[in-house]
């Protein structure tokens, strides 16, 4: 059977992008060529695997679905040989590759740098960088990453293809200037308040539409601030806060963003916990990793580190809760 590992990785990455253009982005490979590889491997099976519709989505026979799963597998396994490999004959290019949201840097990238170091075995240690869980859970399952920090909710379909560990409870909060007085913000949730707002409350830090908390937000400034616009757009939470710190208006962030903020950022907001949203961060590992010494200890000890240092970290900031501001009525 004329069939080649390369044509099932193809396979692979069209299955988990979606569409040939997506995945023609993500392998940097032209879409004819990647036409053409998928045509060979049907060829090959003498079975047609997947078919398009006009928006070019692609979806799966049962043929595409059964060879779909054992791609999957023969690539981990093969993974598996490869690692055992670089651990036997070439443990010095054994390399650790970490994908985590843009919240996530600072103390907990270096304390993830030196935990992978401790492992001799490791020749190197990389980041990437997206912006979704949903991105970060697709590169573990293009083996593009190795484990991933991300909120249990994207692994809601994918949660017994990886070993997972919760980390901790992400809450949500409401940055505002710190040059804003607590009477000032009361009038402005008030609805009911006889003064102007504050102008810096009639205006507000929008995330980028990929950032999944968006939505939620939206919904809380309708409810809670409805006079506020989204007067400004930011890629990250980091980028936000940043803004807020800066005196140019409000916005929601995370609380996992605390620990790694400079005290002069920290100085200029005033922090308030948003009841009724909040998530479970998870770090996920390619559960076959888990059986390998070096993965399996990194995995471990930065699970360890998260709950021990990382996450008390973001209980230890001045945060107060929403109702200390809301008027009477609404604490009702």
């Amino acid at each position: 059977m004329d069939l080649t590992f390369r044509q099932l990785e193809i396979f692979r990455a069209v299955v988990v992008a979606g569409s040939i253009t997506k995945a023609s982005r993500r392998i940097d490979l032209s879409q004819p060529s990647i036409s053409q590889q998928l045509a060979k491997l049907e060829e090959a099976l003498g079975v047609q695997l997947m078919s398009r519709d006009r928006a070019g989505t692609v979806s799966l026979t049962p043929a595409g679905e059964f060879w779909y799963r054992s791609t999957m597998t023969l690539i981990d396994h093969v993974d598996v040989i490869l690692q055992e490999h670089n651990q036997t004959f070439r443990a010095s290019n054994l390399v650790m590759r970490l994908g985590v949201t843009p919240a996530i840097r600072g103390p907990f990238l270096s304390a993830a740098a030196r935990i992978s170091r401790e492992q001799a075995d490791f020749s190197r240690f990389e980041v990437s960088y997206e912006l979704t869980g949903e991105r970060l859970v697709e590169q573990l399952r293009m083996h593009k990453i190795d484990m991933a920090v991300i909120a249990a909710e994207s692994l809601v379909n994918e949660a017994s293809s990886f070993a997972t560990a919760e980390l901790w409870r992400e809450k949500f909060l409401w940055a505002v200037p710190a040059l804003i007085d607590d009477d000032q913000l009361r009038n402005a949730l008030s609805r009911t308040g006889k003064r102007p707002i504050h102008p810096l409350l009639s205006q507000y830090v929008e995330l980028d539409p990929a950032i999944p908390t968006r939505a939620a937000t939206e919904d809380w400034y309708r409810t809670y601030l409805p006079e506020a616009v989204p007067t400004f757009r930011a890629p990250t939470f980091a980028t936000a806060i940043e803004f807020v710190a800066d005196g140019l208006g409000t916005a929601n962030v995370i609380c996992s963003l605390l620990p790694t903020l400079s005290d002069s950022v920290l100085q200029n907001v005033k922090l308030f916990q948003i009841d009724g949203f909040q998530r479970t961060a998870v770090l996920a590992m390619r559960k076959h990793l888990l059986s390998h010494p070096n993965f399996g200890r990194t995995f471990n000890r930065l699970i360890e580190y998260c709950r021990t240092d990382f996450a008390p970290a973001m209980n230890n900031r001045s945060i107060r809760p929403l109702s200390d501001i809301l008027p009477t009525p609404a604490r009702a």
